[in-house]
């Protein structure tokens, strides 16, 4: 009596999906993350083999359903790795930021570009410190720094944080850290921009003269400096804060009077403000005694999915 034997077209798929995938691995045609997401994959395969014993005489396309649930279990945990290491701050990546700032400099432009980065702004010492910080973070990231002076006594500062092409592998996933000092005497205009993290700008002892920050999702704390702008008008819009998702907190010296625009995207979450400001139309908030102010300023926060605050100190 003849015994049929038992084959599965499943297997021979596998087997030959590894040949091809070994074979390019060799001719570098597949990026390093992908390569080594595979071979982190690769005891999934026992996984199906056990499940396909299982279900082989139970169910009538048992292989397929051993495949769906090896693939899902397998994408599962890919996804649950992905995330932890994507929210863990790495130091592998550690470049150093320093820039002396001429004395006949009138302004400092700052233009910052990150990725999944949590940003701190500050006032440096003195002004012979220059400029000074620190960015910390994975592999992944590389960090471009520039900084120049141009022939109208201006200067432009540029971080700008880009991740290496293709695929990162899990060892080179993570958050970032960045801490910039900016010198104190020298006025200055920054512009942030950030897909994700927290953001900490301390403009306390700076010379500010405008502030844009637009960020993805993090929280957002801006302490305004006791500055009145040289090359502004009180009238004038100092800058656009602005995070998609995230919270946004905003402390205001006493000397200071400010006339806030809101824009909370019809999320109904009700601004937290002292009893020193007022809020006008649900989306003008100032000063109660901004009317002849000596020194006044003028902001637009946008906050969609997050609540504003603001504090000012008696």
């Amino acid at each position: 009596m003849r015994v049929q034997r038992r084959t599965n077209p499943l297997w021979g798929l596998i087997v030959l999906a590894a040949a091809l995938f070994i074979t390019a691995s060799m001719l570098n045609l597949i990026p390093a993350g992908i390569t080594d997401l595979v071979l982190r994959a690769a005891p999934a395969l026992l996984v199906l083999a056990r499940l396909w014993l299982i279900l082989r005489d139970r169910l009538p396309v048992g292989g397929l359903i051993a495949l769906v649930l090896t693939a899902a279990v397998t994408g599962g945990v890919a996804v649950t790795a992905y995330n932890s290491l994507a929210s863990q701050i790495r130091d592998e990546n550690q470049q150093p930021i320093s820039a002396q700032v001429s004395e006949n400099i009138t302004l400092l432009r700052v233009n910052i570009d990150t990725l999944d980065t949590d940003v701190e702004l500050l006032r440096a010492l003195d002004r012979s410190s220059g400029i000074t910080g620190q960015f910390s973070g994975s592999t992944a990231s590389s960090v471009l720094v520039d900084y120049t002076e141009a022939n109208d006594d201006t200067a432009t500062l540029v971080v700008s944080e880009s991740q290496s092409s293709g695929f990162p592998t899990l060892d080179a996933i993570g958050r970032g850290t960045l801490r910039v000092e900016l010198p104190p005497g020298v006025p200055i205009d920054v512009q942030f921009s950030g897909a994700a993290g927290d953001v900490v700008l301390n403009m306390s002892g700076l010379s500010l003269e405008r502030l844009n920050v637009s960020t993805a999702r993090g929280d957002v704390i801006v302490t305004l400096p006791t500055y009145d702008p040289l090359f502004s008008q009180p009238a004038d819009l100092l800058g656009e804060l602005a995070t998609s998702n995230g919270n946004m907190t905003m402390i205001i010296p006493s000397e200071v009077r400010a006339r806030l625009e809101l824009n909370t995207g019809g999320s109904g979450i009700a601004p937290d403000y002292p009893p020193t400001y007022n809020l006008v139309g649900g989306v003008i908030l100032e000063a109660n005694d901004i009317v002849g102010a000596e020194l006044v300023v003028r902001y637009a926060l946008t906050v969609p999915r997050g609540q504003i605050r603001i504090e000012s100190p008696s």
